[in-house]
């Protein structure tokens, strides 16, 4: 892996894109933002709720050369490794683009305060602001990378439409795992409870969750973004064979 074609395609991204990425992306979170302070301050939802949405959506274009059989060839044939191309899309999804969206989401809260502040002289500011705009806790914004690791993977896999196929895989995903929870604690239940209970809808629920166990999702988030980073770069290798 050589660090000079990394820069090199970095640039090259630069100079194709910067003005679709400032106008069409930076501008739009700073706009929502705006509006959402003057519409209703310190009140991010919507703004953090589009952020999510554009940063999880920016992997599917990066990867979008990969629909047409075209652009396809014109991309993989770049002098640069696999290896390379993937390693500046990681770099791009997940320091640029996420950097970008917060500045512009920060520099939107700011502006929108102002004008707020001018037709409501009596509005201070808190550093409740920023904390109703970002993350909470590290395992939300661990989730967030998380998130962009599967869009990531999903737009080399699925090539075409990858950000709807993506939200149709998870749709299908999530509705069989919650089928599966339901009747197996339906299952559980009947089986535990006293006879006739069931009928009275008497459940007793109990938590063993212990601290102990807190690490797991951590853990399953890392997992999940080493796993769907390496099969980028095998489903890389297999796109150019």
């Amino acid at each position: 892996m050589n660090i000079n074609n990394i820069t090199k395609l970095l640039k090259a991204y630069f100079y194709e894109n910067w003005q679709n990425d400032l106008i069409f992306n930076f501008v739009i979170i700073l706009a929502i933002a705006l509006f959402s302070m003057l519409m209703s301050p310190f009140d991010t939802g919507v703004t953090s709720f589009a952020a999510v949405i554009l940063m999880v959506y920016y992997p599917c274009r990066l990867f979008s050369k990969l629909q047409s059989p075209s652009s396809r060839m014109h991309y993989l044939m770049i002098p640069a490794t696999n290896a390379e191309k993937v390693v500046t899309g990681m770099l791009l999804a997940n320091i640029y683009y996420v950097f970008g969206i917060a500045l512009s989401f920060v520099i939107g809260l700011l502006l929108g305060f102002g004008l707020a502040k001018i037709f409501n002289p009596d509005l201070m500011f808190t550093s409740d602001l920023f904390k109703s705009a970002f993350p909470s806790s590290w395992m939300s914004v661990l989730l967030l990378y998380t998130s962009i690791a599967i869009a990531f993977f999903a737009a080399i896999y699925f090539r075409k439409s990858p950000f709807w196929k993506l939200l149709l895989t998870g749709f299908v995903v999530s509705t069989v795992l919650g089928l599966i929870t339901t009747v197996t604690v339906w299952l559980n239940a009947k089986a535990v409870l006293p006879a006739g209970s069931f009928s009275r809808n008497y459940i007793k629920t109990e938590s063993y969750i212990t601290s102990g166990k807190d690490w797991f999702p951590y853990v399953l988030c890392c997992i999940t973004i080493v796993y769907c980073y390496a099969m980028s770069f095998l489903r890389m290798r297999e796109t150019e064979a």
